[in-house]
């Protein structure tokens, strides 16, 4: 069981523990209509400006094969202006979404699911494995 509760002073007995590990973390594009992840990268910690930047220039645009219209949400993290830039130098669209639509978001269903996932996986099971059994079922 995932939650438990119990009167207040009394100690709740349970398989997992309330305190978090380590924060992992992961960025990735996804294809309209298909379930696999583009350029996905798992790392620890949070994300910053500089670093998704990072990972669309190095990891991401260069995976696209053919033109490809990018979708992005209005994360503080996405700088329109150096994103648009780094987005059409390599040949394709960008397009962002009005502000407060995750639901137009395909990727955050994605989150979302993977994150209930994550939840219910055993004890142990790697961020790597949950995504990769997200891809394949």
């Amino acid at each position: 069981m995932v939650y438990g509760w119990s009167k207040k002073g009394v100690k709740i007995y349970g398989n997992k523990q309330g305190k978090r590990g380590k924060r992992e973390n992961l960025v990735a594009g996804r294809r309209k209509k298909e379930k696999d992840f583009i350029a996905p990268m798992i790392f620890t910690g949070s994300l910053n400006a500089e670093g998704f930047e990072g990972w669309l220039e190095r990891y991401l645009l260069p995976s696209l094969k053919k033109l490809s219209v990018l979708i992005m949400d209005n994360a503080p993290i996405h700088r329109k202006n150096i994103i648009k830039q780094l987005v059409e130098e390599s040949g394709h669209i960008i397009l962002f979404l009005p502000k407060y639509s995750p639901d137009l978001n395909d990727i955050e269903h994605d989150f979302a699911a993977l994150k209930k996932m994550r939840m219910y996986a055993p004890s142990g099971t790697s961020l790597d494995e949950i995504i990769r059994d997200y891809c394949t079922s």
